[in-house]
């Protein structure tokens, strides 16, 4: 089972110059993610999201999409569960849930390379919690956590989990998504976000 971490700072901290020159040595003498670039990082995250709408666990997974509202033209990147996801495709789409309209939904989904979707039905939208995200508050949990520290806990360890509220949460799996690490909650024991390898899931 993943470990909670307790005693490790991951809390962001002012740069002073020695760290400043150890970061710069560490970006001259290596890669700045584990992936090769960002089209493997792309792929990364694709194969990501469709583990996610694919997953049907009581543990779920998180994954980042972008969509627009075709009702006011604004568009977002938010992140929310995958079954979420799914759920908002059924209702825009008017899929059944039968093995018919399941597969509609999987297979549009799949079309979604890039992960953008146009809802315009506002149940639809608000399935995803569309008009609740907050892309202010995305940057707050970047400054106050040091995102790249977990990154490179989970290369290491291959295993983090951290104790967030439901409102950081979210948030928090949205920045690790986009570096190319999903996350996921258990529904029946919420509080604890863990990473989880796509290749060798333990949920």
């Amino acid at each position: 089972m993943p470990v909670h971490r307790k005693a490790l700072s991951l809390y962001a901290t002012k740069p002073n110059m020695n760290r400043l020159l150890s970061i710069l040595l560490l970006c001259l003498t290596l890669p700045l993610s584990s992936f090769k670039g960002d089209q493997d990082l792309t792929k990364e995250k694709y194969l990501n999201f469709l583990a996610a709408i694919e997953n049907i666990s009581t543990f779920s997974y998180f994954t980042v999409v972008k969509i627009k509202d075709l009702n006011t033209g604004i568009t977002k990147e938010i992140c929310t569960k995958g079954n979420f996801v799914s759920g908002a495709l059924h209702i825009e789409l008017n899929a059944d849930y039968d093995a018919k309209g399941e597969k509609k939904v999987l297979d549009f989904a799949k079309t979604k390379k890039d992960r953008y979707f146009e809802l315009k039905n506002k149940k639809a939208l608000d399935n995803i919690s569309f008009y609740d995200y907050d892309l202010k508050q995305l940057k707050k949990i970047q400054s106050k956590y040091d995102i790249d520290k977990v990154v490179q806990l989970i290369k290491k360890d291959k295993n983090f989990s951290i104790h967030l509220s439901d409102k950081e949460m979210k948030y928090f799996a949205h920045l690790l998504f986009n570096k190319g690490y999903m996350t996921g909650e258990n529904n029946c024991f919420g509080g604890i976000l863990e990473y989880v390898d796509r290749m060798n899931p333990e949920y």
